[in-house]
């Protein structure tokens, strides 16, 4: 059994090229009412020869010609600049089909056929408003956010697909620009620098030697409790250098730093405080997949929680280069550190 050239599904009649439900619709799109069956199909293909400026073409040809402009019509009415290549390839084979044109001579057949472009047609009107917020740049969309344009931006199932990978991974890097600036928004500017620099193509490594990200360390309760620790088990000596992995309490600091690894260089004064060398450094990515214990765990906060929910989907635009790694670094001196 044959295949409908539109939606894909199985046809008995091998004469025809379209089921009549999909003829009749594509027929409709053409202005050509009142189709009562499969015939209709000659009454389409002429039709579109006549619009193409093309006359007498062999059923074969004809049959092509139809399903490329029917391909290119449908492509015409998704605005993404994704498939400007698509298009502009079909229009080339439209204008190069003749009546001895074979389908092989025809490039535009192993790019995309006419069943994807109206998958694609489906996929970008149901989420059309979503698109249009991410051509205009208007990134104010995560609280309308819908879960079937995160199951679609995240699906591996789309992302395999190389006709809708292209709009997969922007859409994907329009949720995570969004999510940066919202981070960015309610204070969290360190996690939502971090994260905006990972979109980029080529991402430079982050070296911090001042400013409020050093200031919100010194006031983390988890570094200074990893602090008084590191000293008291070196307080019998003059001068130490450890390395530990450290945890932030603090939301921003959290949600940037993933067990980042914390270096110390201790130095005891003659009234028994500390002069302290550190440096703070993480490897900006995401992994690390986080298991359901992790997720749903009672020691873990709520922010965790996200976080580590966050990572998981993080991992899809990792391994699709929408988010790519860095390193950070973090340094800065503390004097006359007293242990509490």
């Amino acid at each position: 059994m044959e295949r409908c050239m539109l939606c894909g599904r199985k046809i008995s009649n091998t004469r025809y090229n379209f089921g009549i439900g999909c003829l009749k619709k594509t027929c409709l799109s053409m202005h050509i009412d009142d189709i009562k069956n499969l015939n209709g199909e000659a009454e389409l293909n002429r039709k579109i020869m006549f619009l193409c400026n093309k006359k007498r073409l062999p059923k074969a040809q004809s049959s092509m010609l139809t399903n490329r402009y029917l391909t290119l019509k449908i492509l015409n009415e998704v605005p993404l600049e994704e498939y400007d290549n698509y298009k502009s390839l079909l229009q080339q084979d439209i204008d190069k089909i003749e009546k001895s044109t074979k389908v092989e001579e025809l490039e535009s057949f192993k790019q995309i056929s006419l069943k994807q472009a109206n998958e694609i047609s489906k996929q970008y009107k149901k989420h059309e408003n979503f698109f249009e917020k991410m051509m205009n740049g208007d990134y104010d969309v995560l609280q309308n956010l819908s879960f079937d344009i995160v199951r679609f931006s995240f699906s591996k199932y789309y992302s395999n697909k190389p006709y809708l990978n292209e709009t997969t991974q922007r859409s994907q890097y329009f949720i995570w620009k969004s999510l940066a600036m919202s981070f960015k928004a309610i204070g969290f500017t360190f996690s939502g620098k971090c994260l905006e620099n990972s979109l980029k193509r080529s991402p430079k490594d982050l070296e911090i030697i001042s400013g409020k990200v050093i200031n919100d360390i010194k006031k983390d309760d988890n570094f200074k409790n990893k602090m008084n620790n590191i000293l008291k088990e070196h307080e019998n000596e003059v001068k130490f250098n450890v390395k530990e992995i450290i945890r932030f309490g603090d939301g921003d600091l959290l949600l940037a730093l993933h067990d980042a690894t914390l270096n110390v260089i201790g130095e005891r004064q003659i009234d028994d405080s500390w002069n302290l060398q550190i440096e703070i450094t993480d490897r900006y990515d995401f992994t690390d997949y986080k298991e359901i214990n992790e997720i749903i765990g009672g020691d873990t906060s709520l922010l965790e929680r996200l976080g580590n929910i966050a990572n998981n989907i993080a991992m899809i635009s990792t391994s699709c280069n929408v988010i790519r790694e860095y390193n950070i670094s973090i340094k800065f001196s503390i004097d006359k550190w007293e242990v509490k």
